[in-house]
């Protein structure tokens, strides 16, 4: 829905340091006045009130169509017609301003997606096939507890020789099936 998407959004683009930091949006207004340099994520902001909005006339249409139709006669036809149109003209407004002032422009922040890729503790589940299920969640368990990478411990640890642990542990190979 366009809610779920303008929220992800705006959630990966929190930050820029306490946040994921994943998505760096375009600045389209000026941010915090208690944190200057802040972009304020307000295209997302705008999408999800219309989203609402939308939610709210489907409510409108919903509660209409049960309650006002005796008869075979609806008098509520007018308003669920109008709602309906209504949230048609909402979601495509939105959308083309949220494509254009937002998206358009939106950029991955690569060297934050790597580290986050590299910290993640499913990197692991690449090494089932060379060590096993087992000393695989050992090491996932260790890596949770010292803070350090699984690439980390397996190089401390010897885990396999630097080559096959390279390979492993590629994220790329993570994303086809083998």
């Amino acid at each position: 829905t366009l809610f779920n998407v303008a929220n992800n959004i705006r959630w990966l683009s929190s930050g820029p340091r306490c946040g994921f930091a994943e998505v760096q949006l375009p600045d389209r207004q000026p941010g915090s006045s208690i944190m200057p340099g802040k972009v304020n994520p307000v295209m997302c902001e705008s999408m999800m009130q219309v989203a609402a909005r939308v939610m709210g006339n489907d409510q409108t249409v919903a509660i209409s169509g049960a309650t006002g139709g005796q008869f075979q006669l609806n008098i509520m036809m007018p308003v669920m017609g109008h709602t309906t149109l209504e949230s048609i003209a909402l979601c495509a407004s939105v959308t083309r301003a949220f494509v254009e002032f937002c998206a358009d422009d939106m950029q991955a922040n690569a060297e934050a997606c790597e580290a986050a890729v590299e910290k993640s503790l499913s990197m692991v589940t690449s090494l089932n096939p060379y060590i096993g299920y087992e000393r695989a969640s050992a090491l996932a368990k260790e890596a949770f507890k010292s803070g350090k990478t699984i690439r980390q411990l397996c190089e401390e640890q010897n885990v396999l020789p630097a080559d096959d642990l390279k390979e492993a542990l590629d994220p790329w190979r993570m994303t086809e099936p083998h």
